[in-house]
């Protein structure tokens, strides 16, 4: 049986792990250097793996920032703020994430049934971010009901007792990546959401369903971001010494080999490495001004990805085998985890342009009016990120969020709610109200519904609930 690699964890540049059940030819030769020859391969794989590095570096920082090891629970005891390095994160649900093992057998994840006051939504995906199940919400693995999910290893072909909720992977490695959204952010709420998350439990299949250690990572600095440098190689390193692949990705590992990074061989980065990965985030940061589809009629919101994505549930592989790695790349450049079934629970819409069709600017500031009743059965927030940083909210700031919840938030007569983000709070202008940015690069934001109607997407001839773009003051 293959043996579980506590070290893979540590991965520290000048230390390498080695594929569980095979050992290094010290003597074998390798490339350690991107040829120019070679450099349209390094950027292809480089794309082709981009959620892989996401994963491992997700994996890295949990136990280098917070010190939580694979198959314990870590999560966020308050609303996330600008110490965590989350890629577009929201800040009114408790994050929990569980970097799960299969090494040596199968492991339980074991969910709590929701009590109705609580939110909970997730899933369950692997080291290229496909979500292999969600949990939480009509269409997740639990129904919502709780359970026991056994998640098995590539190969696993033993029985399954009665009372699990199988989930078969083709990777030893899966994220639990979860979010709890309590009654409200009073303090006895956010107990009752913690004590929740505390009957979650990882296990073992055979072991003692009492031994979930639980990490409480508060708003500990953590920074999960892929390392756009030689480390974003040796992250694909990382995978290719420790999994299994998918015979739909033999093609990348053969030119993974061509650059260097191969199975059983030493990976000594250079300096080549870090120019590829860079080549890499520069094109992802331009593919991410076209991101989407165009949403509401006559303004700059997108969708977060194209239907087709989200008809394949995000194995980014259609009905007649196509497979998409560069819309892949493209999702996870800016998202850190996505559901298999898109909408249900959450929806969102991208802004990066103002009225006029230009990038929204830090050092500007815009206002976006929010019509009146908007199509969320439980509430609306928009977040601003740094455009700049894959997605991260900015530094320092007291504000990253304006919800629907907010107790503070001013609303007009009419019902609408007029918002403005910025370097400047424009005069006369409720603070409370207002999302302050930083610097002189650019943002972006999100618009999330929490339990979205129908207004949002109605049938043929039944009214739709509009909205318009950022528009810059003066």
């Amino acid at each position: 049986m293959v043996k579980r690699i506590s070290a893979i964890l540590v991965l520290l540049v000048a230390v390498f792990a080695v594929a569980p059940g095979c050992t290094r030819d010290s003597d074998a030769t390798v490339a350690t250097s991107v040829e120019s020859s070679d450099e349209d391969d390094a950027l292809e794989v480089a794309l082709w793996g981009m959620p892989v590095v996401s994963f491992f570096a997700q994996k890295e920082a949990s136990l280098r920032d917070v010190g939580a090891e694979p198959n314990q629970i870590t999560y966020w005891s308050k609303p996330l703020d600008h110490n965590v390095k989350f890629l577009t994160p929201n800040n009114v649900t408790l994050y929990i994430a569980s970097h799960i093992e299969t090494f040596d057998g199968p492991v339980v994840f074991e969910v709590p049934a929701a009590d109705g006051k609580l939110g909970i939504f997730g899933s369950l995906l692997d080291p290229f971010m496909v979500p292999l199940e969600d949990i939480g919400g009509e269409n997740g693995i639990d129904k919502s009901q709780g359970g026991k999910i056994l998640i098995t290893p590539p190969g696993y072909s033993e029985a399954i007792p009665p009372g699990y909720l199988h989930v078969p992977s083709a990777h030893y490695n899966t994220v639990a990546g979860l979010r709890v959204t309590p009654v409200s952010f009073e303090a006895d709420d956010i107990e009752d959401a913690i004590s929740y998350i505390k009957k979650m439990k990882v296990y073992p299949f055979e072991g003692d369903s009492e031994s979930t250690v639980y990490v409480d990572a508060g708003n500990k600095p953590y920074d999960p971001r892929p390392p756009y440098d030689e480390n974003y190689f040796r992250l694909l390193d990382t995978y290719v010494q420790t999994e299994a692949h998918k015979p739909i990705d033999a093609s990348f590992i053969a030119k993974l080999e061509q650059i260097g990074i191969a199975k059983g061989k030493k990976f000594m980065p250079d300096d080549s490495y870090a120019k590829a990965a860079t080549r890499a985030w520069e094109q992802l940061q331009t593919d991410f001004r076209g991101i989407g589809d165009q949403f509401f009629p006559g303004a700059h919101w997108t969708t977060p990805v194209s239907p087709s994505e989200s008809a394949s549930q995000f194995t980014y592989v259609d009905e007649d085998g196509n497979y998409d790695w560069r819309s892949r790349a493209q999702t996870f450049h800016w998202a850190i985890w996505a559901p298999k079934h898109l909408g249900k629970a959450t929806f969102y819409l991208v802004g990066q342009r103002d009225a006029d069709g230009n990038v929204l600017k830090s050092s500007d500031t815009y206002e976006l009016v929010v019509p009146p009743d908007v199509p969320a059965a439980q509430f609306w927030s928009v977040t601003v990120y740094e455009f700049e940083t894959g997605g991260t909210f900015f530094d320092d700031v007291p504000t990253v969020a304006i919800s629907s919840k907010d107790d503070d938030l001013v609303i007009a007569e009419d019902g609408t709610v007029a918002l403005t983000v910025g370097a400047n709070l424009p005069q006369g202008r409720p603070a409370t109200n207002h999302i302050p940015t930083k610097g002189n690069g650019h943002w972006f934001a999100l618009f999330r519904w929490y339990g979205p109607q129908p207004q949002l997407m109605p049938a043929a001839g039944s009214e739709r609930w509009l909205m318009g773009d950022f528009t810059k003051l003066d």
